[in-house]
């Protein structure tokens, strides 16, 4: 794959290859939007929030930047020296495979709780619907790690550098929690995200009060991103060791 350490030998089939799957998953989201239909579970979600709210959700922003990642390594492979610089840059390479097996992990994990939409087969919209799960969810994640170590390397990540990755999620966390305690009808893309949540779990026999159940959801959102940097901790020591000194 490589001509000398840390760059990529141009390649047609792979440049088709990568710029089809990066192409290919970004249609579905399109398509996704394009046919949306709302389908929700009304215990859960009661209100139609619209198509564009598809675009709240961490699985569907993650995939964004999976294709982001993806195009690129085709215009790598086709030797363009800018795409080549974005997806050889190790911290590129380490938030986009963190945030996407996040991703996939949540979504099977939730599969056997039933917390995860059934997959159907029997018309357009329902199989349109289990195409992008199974994409989006269970190819994308265990692709994207085997680039992250398949891809040539020669730059370590430093561990000074890890906090990084969990600048995104936070944001997205806060964003999400304070977007849903204003907003009219409420909107929470997670369940985790409702001051209810925890409080249910922890204090359950206790009348809620909104501080209250905010204090007690800090300590679980430190520890949610503290997650995403311990499997990014993983991930570049495994990766480290693969560089030849």
């Amino acid at each position: 794959m490589d001509k000398k350490p840390g760059t990529l030998r141009k390649s047609k089939a792979l440049a088709v290859l990568f710029l089809a799957l990066g192409i290919f998953a970004a249609a579905l989201i399109v398509m996704r939007v394009c046919f949306y239909r709302f389908e929700y579970d009304p215990k859960y979600y009661p209100i139609d929030y619209g198509r564009f709210n598809f675009f709240s959700f961490f699985t569907v922003q993650s995939n964004l930047y999976v294709c982001f990642y993806l195009i690129c390594l085709g215009l790598a492979f086709l030797g363009k020296n800018r795409a080549q610089r974005i997806v050889m840059n190790p911290m590129v390479r380490l938030s986009v495979t963190t945030y996407i097996l996040v991703t996939g992990a949540v979504y099977c994990g939730g599969i056997p709780m039933g917390m995860t939409p059934p997959l159907y087969w029997n018309e357009f919209h329902p199989v349109l619907l289990s195409v992008v799960q199974i994409v989006h969810h269970m190819i994308m994640p265990p692709l994207v790690l085997i680039l992250f170590f398949a891809l040539p390397k020669s730059e370590r990540i430093q561990a000074k550098k890890l906090p990084l990755i969990g600048i995104y999620p936070l944001v997205y966390s806060l964003f999400s929690i304070a977007r849903g305690a204003v907003s009219d009808p409420q909107f929470y893309p997670y369940p985790f995200y409702r001051p209810e949540f925890f409080w249910d779990i922890f204090c359950k026999n206790r009348e809620m009060t909104l501080p209250a159940a905010y204090l007690l959801m800090l300590p679980m959102l430190i520890l949610g991103i503290g997650v995403f940097v311990l499997i990014a901790g993983v991930l570049a020591a495994i990766y480290n060791r693969t560089i030849k000194e």
